[in-house]
């Protein structure tokens, strides 16, 4: 299922349920399955980046080499990128727009990250 999540200051995030709800879980929320649509509110945003930073933080210790020093090493080899398709995707990489959105809402007197489940593209 697509999800969408959306705030007032920043542009539309789209994201498969299969890759926001870990997101979702490394905030802190107990979900087993992701919801159909919620809300991470203004007052909920400052703890809820800090848990996704740490949550980030953690993977890459836990994950040195997988894909976290992979581009580092490409480039010393002076060795091509493979397709993007190809890429594995850490934590960091996934979370990076939610993560930005949720930092630009928290600069806004009210605004607030939510989310709902898109059937189609």
């Amino acid at each position: 299922m697509l999800i969408i999540f959306s705030s007032q200051s920043s542009g539309d995030i789209l994201m498969l349920d299969k890759h926001a709800l870990p997101l979702l879980q490394a905030m802190g929320r107990d979900y087993e399955t992701m919801p159909a649509e919620g809300v991470i509110t203004h007052n909920q945003l400052a703890s809820s980046i800090a848990a996704l930073e740490r949550a980030i933080a953690h993977d890459k210790e836990e994950n040195p080499q997988e894909g976290y020093k992979e581009e580092d090493e490409r480039e010393e080899k002076e060795e091509e990128k493979p397709h993007p398709v190809l890429e594995n995707v850490n934590l960091a990489r996934r979370a990076f727009p939610l993560l930005e959105m949720m930092k630009e809402a928290l600069k806004q007197e009210k605004d607030e990250v939510v989310w709902h489940q898109q059937n189609a593209w």
